[in-house]
């Protein structure tokens, strides 16, 4: 049977009040009163309830994680370090999936307001983010974005150097030799844009030219991997490695990549002697295959982590009146060479 305040109360010696000031931190008590609480608290094992205690002090303490498509395991990791650095600060994320549709992140993001969370955290589907204007008109709460450049909507915003990255890559293609590269990106959004955009930039400081159509996008659909396998990227790859004779691919991302790959090794393509392949996003099987694969690698980890302390401070600021700018963070790319190039 569960003790009740009262009877934590009757315990201490002290007031309903009393204990309600010690539990909830809402006005000091004196250190010896204080000690009495939480002596009764514990022999009661009273259980105190956090969600109704941070309701009462207008807050919930959750965060809401809107990721546009959760088969990306990218985003899988940009939470784990969203949750690491939230954790810190007495937080914790709730984490939804958009499956690549607007009108689902729309609906997520309503049903994460109407469970009071205190910020939001958005990896959006599009770039139009202006129906954020209306859903929080009434919902003073913090926003910060991920991954994505959104547009309607001014706020925080975590990058990786997606230019950078995909630049560095092309450069070192050519640097071994390469002319006819290609580039694979899973669907065409900013950051698939500012990759192509690097792509491109390799190859003009270079003086080669940029042939549009060795830059391929895939469906703008949330696929599960199986699906992946044998979907528009594949036969992107399957058209520019049969029909216009590529020596090197840049894929945009593990999406691409699990397309890509998976053509080339039913054609029996000999990386990297008939063609070489570098895909943008590290992940742990990139070393398990033969040969291993070469990547941009992002830090999703610490993406996560910035995202988090960026709600944090917007949070703190919001509750000290004080004024702060948007900010956009750039997280630097590595490029990490292995047996495919």
């Amino acid at each position: 049977m569960k003790s009740s305040i009262k009877e934590v109360a009757h315990l201490a010696g002290v007031s309903v009040a009393t204990v309600s000031y010690v539990l909830n931190g809402t006005k000091h008590v004196r250190p010896e009163t204080e000690k009495r609480v939480m002596d009764a608290v514990k022999k009661l094992n009273y259980q105190i309830n956090p969600l109704a205690r941070n309701f009462r002090k207008g807050e919930s303490k959750l965060i809401g994680f809107v990721v546009c498509d959760l088969s990306n395991y990218f985003f899988q990791d940009v939470a784990l370090g969203l949750e690491k650095r939230l954790a810190r600060y007495g937080y914790r994320p709730i984490l939804i999936d958009s499956k690549e549709d607007k009108n689902i992140e729309m609906e997520n993001v309503r049903n994460l307001l109407a469970s009071s969370v205190d910020g939001l955290i958005i990896a959006p589907t599009t770039e139009d983010c202006s129906y954020l204007n209306l859903l929080l008109a009434n919902h003073s709460i913090p926003v910060a974005f991920v991954d994505r450049k959104p547009t309607g909507y001014d706020s925080d915003l975590v990058l990786s150097a997606n230019v950078d990255g995909a630049y560095e890559a092309v450069k070192y293609l050519i640097a071994k030799g390469h002319r006819k590269i290609a580039f694979v990106g899973s669907r065409l959004d900013s950051t698939m844009d500012e990759r192509a955009e690097g792509f491109r930039k390799a190859l003009r400081e270079a003086g080669i030219p940029v042939n549009a159509n060795f830059i391929r996008f895939g469906d703008n659909l949330s696929l599960s991997p199986k699906e992946l396998r044998h979907g528009a990227i594949y036969r992107h790859t399957l058209d520019l490695v049969t029909n216009h004779g590529i020596t090197a691919l840049l894929s945009g991302n593990n999406l691409a990549t699990t397309g890509a790959f998976s053509c080339l090794m039913e054609m029996k393509v000999k990386i990297p002697q008939e063609l070489a392949f570098i895909t943008f996003d590290d992940s742990f099987w990139l070393t398990m295959t033969t040969p291993s694969l070469s990547a941009v690698a992002q830090d999703p980890d610490n993406i996560g982590e910035i995202a988090g302390r960026m709600i944090y401070e917007r949070l703190m600021a919001a509750r000290n009146n004080v004024q702060r700018p948007n900010q956009m963070v750039r997280v630097q790319t590595q490029l990490i060479i292995r047996g495919s190039c």
